[in-house]
């Protein structure tokens, strides 16, 4: 439980992950890096507006990663041609939502990191661990030195993160971000709403990772799987647990 400004609004926050990247489908790590929607992935997305309609959403806050904007784009469009609002929805976005860096791991497959699985089972009871922040030298050598220019996707994500600052993220640090994104969020649409309502729904896009990180706050983390979430609950400053949804 996590204390925050005085309201008495009461904001539904249903947090969802994005919709399914060409990363997740190739089993690979993203973190930070960049992944657009696979043509799954829309679909997803596409059926995760249904599901807003349904609850009613009024704002739409997502990580600023282009598949969590790209999935908060889609839903806004169908809501805003599906349901009658006083104003369109304009999904807003902020880092502070955005997946766990994940270091050196970062664009590696799942499946060949046994290391990935050992912090995996650890991250969320030990949560001042985090990745190794660094590729190994001859790897980084390898890859600025190649003399072929390759232009590819997954090359052009190899050259961000040797050029990034390759920060890694403790699960404390992550929980902390997405905490201050729903204080944040919280603020903005009391002051913005136009609506004379006690209540406001908000579907906020997130990180598998990141969102297992928050969770990890009031229950047992698992890792959703593509536009999943769950319901947190803000009033008087307080978020509570609201449970899992599908």
């Amino acid at each position: 439980m996590s204390s925050y400004s005085n309201s008495s609004t009461i904001i539904r926050f249903y947090l969802c992950r994005h919709g399914q990247s060409e990363f997740n489908a190739l089993g690979l790590l993203q973190g930070h890096l960049e992944s657009p929607l696979s043509p799954l992935g829309i679909t997803q997305a596409e059926s995760l507006a249904l599901k807003a309609k349904q609850w009613g959403v009024e704002h739409i806050v997502s990580s600023h990663l282009g598949r969590a904007q790209q999935t908060a784009h889609i839903c806004a469009e169908f809501l805003n041609k599906a349901v009658h609002h006083l104003q369109l929805i304009t999904p807003q976005s902020t880092a502070d939502l955005a997946e766990r860096h994940l270091g050196a791991w970062q664009g590696k497959a799942v499946a060949q990191l046994a290391e990935f699985h050992q912090f995996n089972t650890l991250c969320y009871q030990q949560t001042h661990l985090t990745p190794p922040n660094s590729l190994e030298p001859d790897e980084q050598r390898e890859r600025i030195n190649s003399p072929e220019p390759d232009n590819s996707p997954e090359q052009v994500n190899s050259l961000e993160r040797i050029n990034s600052q390759e920060k890694s993220e403790s699960t404390d640090t992550v929980r902390q971000r997405m905490q201050n994104a729903l204080r944040d969020i919280a603020q903005m649409t009391e002051l913005h709403t136009r609506s004379s309502s006690s209540e406001l729904n908000v579907l906020v896009i997130s990180h598998g990772d990141a969102l297992a990180c928050l969770m990890s706050q009031f229950t047992q983390p698992v890792l959703l799987k593509n536009t999943q979430g769950m319901l947190l609950t803000y009033q008087n400053g307080t978020l509570e647990w609201g449970g899992l949804i599908d």
